[in-house]
């Protein structure tokens, strides 16, 4: 009768140690689970500030005036109009050479 009781109480022994250690266990993780917490926190962007309006292209507004356009002549509007239609000409093969006729078709 004497080791039944040994080993009944040996095994109670070994449940309230397993238990303890699993308490144990259990707030360990609960205390790295508020240090993950925190370093996460910390880690977060803070309230964001907006950005700036967007800059103005400088080809339009003149820095030096404070945003007043430039004066632009109208020899150089033209100018700049006559090179942008002759870019989109389509050269025509009259007919000297070679080739005969025009390419009109």
């Amino acid at each position: 009768m004497g080791a039944n009781r040994r080993a009944h109480h040996a095994r109670v022994a070994a449940e309230r140690q397993a238990g303890i250690e699993a308490t144990a266990m259990r707030i360990a993780q609960e205390n790295q689970q508020k240090e993950y917490q925190s370093m996460i926190d910390a880690l977060k962007p803070k309230a964001q500030v907006p950005d700036a309006a967007p800059r103005p292209v400088q080809s339009t507004l003149d820095l030096s005036r404070g945003g007043v356009r430039t004066a632009r002549s109208t020899r150089g509007t033209v100018k700049g109009l006559s090179r942008g239609l002759a870019a989109l000409r389509i050269p025509l093969n009259i007919g000297g050479g070679t080739g005969g006729g025009l390419n009109i078709g």
